[in-house]
């Protein structure tokens, strides 16, 4: 069974195609903060190790893995396939995230 993990930070690189933005997502799950790489995040969603959710009202939308059309993969959001918007909009790393699980 998956561990369910509120996105609420990603980290964003300079690249111009928005797929290839998002550098890490991170959040916090109690007192530990957590952050992920891309590629751990779409590893970490294949293997159900982790689902990945972001707060929207009127409820949360759950992370997905999509493909570009020449096969690469990156996360989304499950109800907007074609939109990296919702994961672009979340606030930047925190100054004091460092914990990492």
């Amino acid at each position: 069974m998956a561990i369910l993990l509120k996105v609420k930070w990603v980290e964003k690189t300079d690249q111009i195609e928005p797929h290839r933005r998002i550098q890490h997502i991170g959040g916090d799950s109690r007192q530990l903060q957590w952050k992920h790489s891309h590629a751990d995040a779409i590893q970490y969603i294949e293997r159900k190790q982790f689902e990945y959710y972001i707060e929207r009202s009127p409820r949360p939308v759950r992370l997905d893995v999509a493909r570009t059309p020449d096969g690469k993969k990156y996360l989304t959001t499950q109800t907007e396939p074609e939109s990296f918007q919702l994961l672009l909009d979340l606030p930047q790393f925190p100054a004091a995230s460092q914990s990492q699980f």
